[in-house]
């Protein structure tokens, strides 16, 4: 097909053909990713709070919450409602733009019903 056109226009035909190789790979591509393997975000686990506590330069109070999730006293999830002051460790992961605060460690509240259920008679 490329001897049917004419050779001015052949430079600006290759680079159209290219291109929409380039798009027909993108697309491929894209339909390969699977939901999720787009989000670069780090979900926070206990392994990585347990490891912010062992840094040296980490705060009194992470320290001692780390002694009581060791000795099964509470779970890191909980921290923010179980240690006071709140370790400023914890401030700086939840306002930071690269994690994910502990997404499974609570289920969220159900949806409440927007309209109540009928009436009903009950058969006899």
């Amino acid at each position: 097909m490329n001897e049917d056109i004419p050779p001015f226009l052949r430079s600006a035909y290759n680079r159209l053909m290219d291109a929409i190789d380039d798009s027909a790979t993108a697309r491929i591509r894209a339909a390969k990713v699977r939901e999720g393997d787009w989000d670069d975000l780090i979900d926070i686990t206990d392994a990585i709070m347990e490891r912010t506590a062992q840094l040296e330069d980490a705060s009194p109070a992470i320290r001692a919450y780390a002694v009581r999730v060791a000795a099964d006293e509470c779970r890191w999830h909980e921290i923010e409602s179980r240690c006071h002051p709140i370790p400023p460790e914890v401030d700086h992961i939840k306002s930071s733009g690269i994690y994910r605060w502990y997404p499974n460690a609570t289920p969220p509240p159900a949806p409440e019903p927007d309209e109540p259920e009928p009436y009903r008679i009950p058969w006899e």
